[in-house]
């Protein structure tokens, strides 16, 4: 399938989410007092999102020189692929055993850091600094905004 035939279908299914499926089909009461409590919010944001990545795959350029074919990485195989997705449902359970510990924030930056290392094999400094960066400042949305309680742990309190 070409970039431009998955954005016209990446459109359309944002136009159909933005103005159908989310009006119809999830339900919004009235009286909510902040906008990311509604729970047509972050729907209506996943719509956007699609929309954005549909517009941008119709006006990227679908031209690859022979140079840009040949440095693409050769695919690996399939045992490593497997080998790969194991790590990671392994790395997942254990995400979901610890969180009762370590606690969801914790747990979340040591899998981040480890799924990142399964995807890439690479570890570098921005991967840390992502991986502590998002965890807690998605804590602090959820927890301080929202006021939904998030699972803390033994091992360390946040505020």
């Amino acid at each position: 399938m070409s970039n431009r035939a998955l954005g016209v279908l990446c459109s359309v299914i944002a136009i159909f989410l933005w103005f159908y499926a989310i009006p119809q089909w999830v339900s919004a009461p009235s009286n909510v007092s902040r906008l990311v409590l509604s729970p047509t919010f972050w729907p209506l944001i996943i719509a956007a999102l699609i929309g954005l990545c549909g517009a941008y795959l119709l006006f990227i350029d679908n031209r690859q020189t022979a140079d840009e074919i040949e440095s693409l990485e050769q695919p690996e195989n399939r045992t490593t692929g497997f080998i790969r997705l194991f790590m990671a449902a392994v790395a997942m359970v254990l995400f979901l055993i610890s969180v009762e510990t370590a606690g969801l924030v914790i747990g979340s930056m040591i899998l981040f850091l480890v799924m990142i290392f399964i995807v890439t094999q690479t570890i570098s400094i921005r991967f840390f600094v992502i991986a502590v960066i998002l965890p807690v400042a998605l804590y602090g949305f959820f927890a301080h905004v929202a006021s939904v309680a998030i699972p803390q742990g033994e091992w360390m309190q946040l505020p």
